[in-house]
């Protein structure tokens, strides 16, 4: 009976104390503990338990995890795991006071990675998915009929009468007739159905919606990776965007041609630089791109890239491996040739989550600040290279102080090259 009784009590003392932990602050801080944990081979993870308790590992081999440590202190304790030579997974679980599990942290083991850097000029030629509305004007008289229907700039029209999009002549072509069209667009995440009637335009008799689309962009870059395993490229560092209203360019169609710097427009405070730059047909095309997103440009590659600078390329910097202090960008310029020029890496941003604007890179080099002034329009995608990895992409200059520019970390990159293809 008293046994019985002393159960319950410390059964409703332990009760009392997880209650009460779960209103601590501790508790806040050990809610945003990650899910997962992604290592590389070798390197290593610290996970800080805010509640008093322990944690065990469950590994499907004893090699992908090398090493696993807990240090108590007043708060709970502190997790620290290696990775070993093995590709894996394996689990934490934190057991508050030993008994209750109260977390579990999947961790993932992967080889290094190793990719080509670029740093060579390249030609972008895209076709939109539909077309994007960027403006609207009367006919005449008579106001849009696009306007009065709804749609906006930013609006991307991708159907009519249940038929799709592909150009801003074929649009012309589907409303020639005339008569009431049915007309889907993209809204952001939304879809909706607009009934237009087009009217004729009195000086030359066409139909029109009263609408202003655009279809293509074109423009010059830089490629930042090229993956030897898959032939999958990566470039920019950062979307394309359409110049009116903003929004990220779904990809229709696009390539990637091989792209000469024929002229160096230099940057100076308020005046942002430029690569000048050409590019030509199919015959140059060496890759499709595939997706257009936050943090670059993504696709694959007809044949291997190569840099003569790195021919067995370089292992990939997680954000664990990148540090303040010197690296080097490769960027080409008129001479056709990948250059490595010095630069600094002045500042971090502690990002647990892909987000752009990683880090503030400054240019040292004074080859590359005679030439550019810094960082110029048409360098995004500059790769950067420290203590012998590739860590991240120029992707951005600062306009009052063209020799330093935001930079984005390599891992978001290939976060987003992988997102959807697995």
């Amino acid at each position: 009976m008293k046994k019985g009784r002393t159960r319950r009590v410390v059964g409703v003392l332990v009760a009392a104390m997880f209650v009460a932990a779960c209103m601590s602050p501790p508790l806040r801080a050990f809610e945003n503990l990650p899910d997962t944990v992604n290592l590389k081979s070798g390197s290593a993870a610290e996970l800080h338990f805010t509640l008093p308790g322990t944690a065990e590992l469950v590994s499907e081999s004893e090699t992908v995890i090398s090493s696993f440590d807990q240090s108590l202190d007043s708060l709970g304790s502190t997790v620290t795991l290696k990775a070993g030579d093995t590709p894996g997974t394996a689990t934490v679980t934190y057991r508050f006071l030993g008994l209750i599990p109260v977390k579990t942290v999947a961790v993932t083991v992967e080889a290094e990675k190793v990719l080509i850097p670029g740093g060579q000029s390249v030609g972008v030629a895209m076709l939109t998915e539909g077309v994007v509305v960027v403006g609207s004007s009367d006919i005449g008289n008579t106001p849009s009929p696009a306007r009065i229907a709804g749609i906006k700039a930013g609006d991307r029209i991708v159907r009519v009468n249940d038929t799709d999009v592909t150009s801003a002549a074929q649009l012309q072509s589907m409303i020639g007739e005339g008569g009431e069209a049915l007309i889907e667009v993209v809204r952001g995440d939304e879809v909706l159905v607009f009934d237009v009637e087009p009217v004729r335009d009195a000086r030359d008799g066409a139909y029109r919606l009263g609408a202003w689309v655009r279809d293509s962009t074109a423009g010059i870059g830089t490629l930042t990776f090229f993956d030897p395993d898959t032939r999958e490229f990566g470039a920019l560092g950062h979307a394309i965007t359409d110049v009116d209203t903003g929004i990220v360019l779904p990809v229709g169609y696009g390539g990637i041609y091989e792209s000469s710097v024929i002229d160096v427009n230099k940057g100076k405070s308020g005046q942002p630089g430029e690569l000048l730059g050409q590019f030509f047909d199919v015959e140059t095309q060496l890759g499709e791109v595939k997706k257009n997103t936050d943090f670059g440009i993504f696709g694959t590659v007809n044949d291997p890239l190569e840099n003569p600078l790195y021919p067995n390329g370089l292992l990939v910097g997680t954000r664990a491996d990148v540090h303040v202090g010197e690296a080097q960008l490769l960027t080409t310029l008129v001479d056709g040739k990948i250059r490595a020029y010095d630069c600094e890496i002045v500042k971090l941003t502690e990002q647990s989550v892909p987000t752009t604007r990683s880090m503030v890179v400054k240019v040292t080099d004074d080859d590359l600040l005679d030439a550019t002034g810094g960082i110029v329009q048409g360098m995004s995608g500059s790769p950067i290279v420290q203590d012998g990895r590739l860590v991240g992409a120029v992707t951005h200059v600062f306009i009052n102080d063209p020799a330093q520019g935001y930079g984005i970390y390599i891992e978001w990159m290939l976060d987003a090259a992988r997102e959807g293809s697995e």
